[in-house]
């Protein structure tokens, strides 16, 4: 009996031997005729203009596996130039990976019918920098599809010998992308290592000949998790803690978003050579619904149909004890938007529950300007620089509800009406309820040594309009016992003389105490100083409004103003303005 089992044994060894011999063999066959075809694919049919190389091939019959190392994809240096002289916008990609490892095939579908099913790709280490060549669109329909036809992507790729492509999930470790301006011979974007995840890829064939395909995306989804890009200003980088595309849903959307400054706000200023606010941004979501990624990816047009942004935290930080560029010719936002080389079409972007924080410091005083909005919510809609969509709804609006220092509720509007060739604006601001004036010391004390030493605001509507160049408006601003206090030059002690003479001579109470006064409505005026940008020429508007109603004689000047620059404005061959004040009215 025991010598029937050692015999057995003996046996059933030999035939394991065996089979692991010929698995071996099997294996080391399959991998020859694997190398043999891929060397085949990559050498012989490779795509043009582009060159490509390995170092080894592999497969593995046990888990049906094949892997490929030291893979590259490396574009032609002539083909690069030659793109850039054309003038028009291309995307070249470059491609180094250590290792890719296909798991997972099914090989009776493959020898049956050439149809390719594979569970997961591992694609470890890659390198993938894109090449980017601005101009302007091609003036081709290439790329645009029609809408039956579900591309979306653009070119096909030759693929002899299968009849389609499917891929459970693609896995990208490690991975490192950069984004290199060609023309201009500098990096836009690069990223440290992150893990991306795309699911359902397929590969469908081309509708002009079968042994092209095309990658179809629309079941496809990507992940991304803690990722940080690097900009190429050196001063910024964006980071998410993950990051959800689906494409068959065309929605978009950023978990942990942070738009962070590289710097803390003393150190920022050492790396400008110029003013400039140093900002940051977090947010807890941003969603895009609606997003055509295929026209971003093949005509650089952005669509959307829906941003909504969940309790972002907006803090910008000025520091005017840094040269100001006396140069710069800051646009409003309508002018950037029409001036934008990329198209863009965003229906709505809704904002819930934001906070935005601008700081400023200057040598007047130890103490940073400060103010603050809480609780925003509302809406911005209709941005686009379609111009034939403009016919059908030719404003932009935002709308926006909040706090204004923490206490004061506040509603603005502001409508960009985006036909207008003088690229006129109109806005109104409500701050509803009654709240103490000295709330907003932290912005008016660092600015004029003024603190408001009493009194309430009880309310205040401003409504107006501007252009490129001036602005115009009026305020109602009610208000009763007025205070103010003027600082010694220590920032802590009363100056009694000053305060008194300042006190005296400015209007405590609008409207005035006693029966019948009606309230002062002041008129707002400033023309733009043009190397200021909107915030400050929103600003002072307002301040116009605001030193009118409280100092006698200011409601005049500006008045003055006003008529000077209409009548100016109306003279013979100058109409275009007459049909502007219309509208202002």
């Amino acid at each position: 009996m025991a010598k029937i089992k050692k015999r057995t044994l003996r046996i059933l060894g030999i035939v394991l031997l065996i089979l692991v011999v010929l698995i071996l063999i099997f294996n080391s066959i399959t991998a020859t005729i694997l190398e043999k075809k891929i060397d085949r694919f990559l050498v012989k049919e490779h795509l043009k203009n582009y060159h490509i190389e390995y170092s080894r091939a592999g497969f593995n019959i046990l888990n049906r596996s094949v892997n490929l190392t030291g893979f590259k994809l490396l574009p032609d240096s002539a083909f690069l130039d030659s793109l850039n002289k054309t003038g028009y916008n291309y995307i070249v990609p470059e491609i180094e990976v250590k290792r890719v490892v296909v798991a997972g095939i099914d090989f009776i579908a493959a020898l049956k019918d050439n149809d390719w099913i594979i569970r997961k790709i591992t694609i470890k280490k890659p390198l993938i920098k894109l090449y980017k060549l601005n101009g302007k669109q091609l003036p081709s329909e290439r790329g645009r599809i029609k809408k039956h036809e579900n591309i979306t992507v653009g070119d096909s790729v030759k693929v002899p010998g299968i009849t389609g492509l499917s891929i459970g999930t693609v896995t990208f470790k490690k991975s490192k992308l950069e984004i290199y301006n060609y023309k201009e011979k500098k990096y836009v974007l690069t990223n440290k290592d992150i893990e991306v995840t795309i699911h359902g890829l397929k590969l469908k064939k081309s509708w002009h000949n079968n042994n092209y395909f095309y990658p179809s995306l629309q079941d496809a989804s990507l992940e991304v998790k803690d990722n940080i890009l690097k900009l190429n200003s050196n001063l910024y980088e964006i980071a998410f803690q993950q990051l959800k595309a689906n494409l068959k849903d065309q929605t978009l959307i950023f978990e942990g978003f942070h738009f962070r400054p590289l710097y803390s706000k003393t150190d920022f200023s050492k790396h400008i050579k110029f003013q400039q606010e140093r900002f940051d941004m977090k947010a807890d979501e941003i969603a895009f619904t609606g997003a055509d990624f295929y026209r971003f990816l093949t005509e650089n047009e952005i669509r959307i149909k829906k941003i909504v942004i969940l309790n972002p935290a907006i803090n910008l930080y000025r520091d005017k004890r840094v040269p100001f560029d006396h140069s710069r010719r800051p646009l409003l936002p309508i002018q950037v938007l029409k001036k934008m080389k990329s198209k863009i079409r965003i229906d709505t972007i809704r904002i819930k529950n934001a906070r935005f924080d601008y700081g400023e410091k200057t040598n007047l005083t130890s103490q940073t300007l400060t103010v603050n909005f809480s609780r925003l919510s509302g809406t911005i809609t209709h941005i686009t620089n379609f111009s034939y969509l403009w016919r059908k709804n030719n404003n932009m609006k935002v709308s926006l509800r909040g706090s204004l220092m923490k206490e004061a509720p506040l509603d603005v509007q502001i409508i960009f009406p985006l036909a207008a060739r003088s690229d006129t604006f109109f806005f109104k601001a409500d701050i509803y309820k009654p709240v103490p004036l000295s709330i907003f010391n932290p912005a008016i004390f660092p600015a004029s040594g003024l603190k408001f030493n009493g009194g309430v605001l009880d309310s205040l509507i401003l409504k107006g309009s501007a252009n490129t160049t001036y602005s115009f408006g009026t305020m109602k601003m009610l208000y009763h016992n007025l205070d103010l206090f003027v600082m010694k030059k220590d920032e802590h002690t009363k100056n009694t003389f000053l305060s008194w003479s300042v006190n005296s001579f400015i209007r405590k109470n609008n409207p005035g105490k006693g029966v019948g006064k009606e309230p002062k409505v002041a008129k707002m005026f400033f023309e733009r100083d043009v190397e200021k940008g909107f915030g400050n020429f929103f600003w002072k508007t307002i301040f116009s409004g605001l030193k009118a109603t409280m100092i006698p004689g200011i409601n005049t000047i500006n008045r003055k103003n006003f008529q000077s620059i209409t009548q100016t404005k109306a003279e013979p061959g100058k109409s275009q303005y007459r049909t502007k004040r219309k509208q202002n009215k």
